[in-house]
């Protein structure tokens, strides 16, 4: 025995029995500490997977329209939106694709003039039919409202900052993806059996043993459902810790090893302007422009909508294959064009750039799963219930095991006191 402890890999063993206690440690408080953030983000990340199809499913009443005929332009669109309201202004426009479809129109509160403050409005959204330009309904998106108008919204909104004010959700959900992402690496070591050989035993921890007890059902669950989702959910851990402190950590660190291009707010900031000018372009103008650009660069490619950023005098156009699924891939070009004479400013072109740039291109595709399409969809929403099992589960270990640790305790104590 005393040998055998003496060799490399009697060595190592030791070494590894007197880490693994630690490692348990680091693993269940980790995991306790962010166990109801990662349920909400896992849940909610299942959800908002599909948030246009349950959002459109949810309320045929806002994304349907009934009319048919040759659209209006966005000028008219513009207009009869702002004259149903003269309180709010029109700063996003999308142009008419499918027979049949609403047209989701972005609004924001005008000056006040007596007050010189922003009028106090209850909505964001307006939907119109684009052949009437009939308002179909409204809504304030991001609201925390659990109604069918305003559920797939608050959902997105809880996945990304659980709607705290300011950036302080959106930090605490970096934080807590990075603090998971360490973790799963710690996770994995804590599967790896001390016995030999280490394949064959090891092979256990990958199977859901049938007819057993409660706690070992749980045991399996926790155990085998990480091991087999681990890549994944890595990923998954990774990339929403770099989508949500992109400007304080993903970045910067990005930037270390390759050259950046200017974010588009670092570019705009000396554009900022107070108070805002009138734009002398209006949406068709931007629409215009886009069109211009999209021939000179030989792309097969039509704007899907326009938004205004009145404080920068820059319109942002998007710009996509025709057909669906245009934010499937790596995603589709934004074109940046001045509100004064439709100067392009900017081409966002995903997957053009610096090695640094594409692999930040990548993190919303991989953690959306839209670089894979539909198939990429389906597997992020099963790994977010999987997720928020595993979650559970092991809170449910946590729990068992601390009841079983305090019965002794609570023996010892009675026969004491006997």
């Amino acid at each position: 025995m005393t040998k055998a402890l003496h060799t490399p890999a009697g060595a190592a063993a030791t070494r590894g029995t007197r880490l693994r206690p630690w490692l348990v440690r680091v693993h269940r408080w980790v995991g306790l500490a962010i166990a109801p953030f990662l349920v909400v983000a896992a849940l909610t990340g299942s959800a908002i997977a599909f948030r246009e199809e349950l959002d459109a499913w949810l309320n045929p009443d806002l994304f349907e329209a009934t009319a048919s005929g040759t659209p209006l332009s966005p000028s008219e669109i513009v207009a009869k939106v702002e004259a149903a309201d003269p309180q709010v202004r029109v700063f996003r426009v999308p142009l008419p694709h499918e027979p049949g479809e609403a047209l989701e129109v972005g609004v924001q509160p005008r000056i006040d003039p007596a007050t010189r403050r922003p009028f106090a409005i209850d909505h964001n959204e307006v939907f119109v039919d684009p052949v009437t330009g009939a308002v179909l309904g409204r809504r304030l998106f991001g609201a925390f409202r659990i109604d069918r108008p305003h559920l797939m919204p608050m959902l997105y909104q809880l996945h990304f900052s659980l709607m705290t004010p300011a950036r302080w959700g959106i930090w605490l959900l970096g934080g807590v993806a990075i603090l998971w992402f360490l973790d799963g690496f710690v996770a994995i070591v804590l599967t790896f059996p001390r016995a030999r050989p280490f394949l064959a035993h090891w092979r256990t921890a990958w199977r859901i043993k049938r007819g057993a007890s409660p706690y070992r059902l749980n045991l399996d669950l926790h155990r085998a459902g990480g091991l087999w989702l681990w890549a994944l959910l890595l990923i998954l851990a990774f990339t929403g810790a770099a989508i949500n402190l992109n400007v304080e950590a993903a970045r910067p660190l990005v930037s270390a090893f390759s050259t950046l291009t200017p974010s588009a707010r670092e570019q705009g900031a000396p554009r900022l302007r107070r108070p805002p000018a009138e734009p002398k372009l209006g949406f068709e103008g931007a629409f215009a422009a886009a069109r211009r650009a999209i021939a000179e660069r030989g792309w097969t490619m039509q704007p899907l909508d326009a938004t205004y950023l009145r404080p920068y005098g820059v319109y942002f156009v998007s710009v996509a294959a025709p057909g669906p699924g245009h934010d499937d891939g790596i995603g589709h070009p934004h074109l940046f064009f001045d509100d004064q004479d439709g100067t392009l400013l900017r081409a966002e072109v995903p997957g053009d750039g610096s090695a640094g740039d594409v692999f930040l291109d990548l993190q919303h595709p991989l953690h959306t799963g839209r670089i894979a399409g539909l198939a990429g969809r389906i597997v992020v929403c099963i790994a977010g219930i999987v997720t928020a099992m595993l979650t559970v589960t092991g809170v449910v270990l946590w729990a068992a095991k601390r009841r079983r640790a305090r019965r002794p305790r609570a023996v010892m104590t009675t026969v004491a006191a006997e």
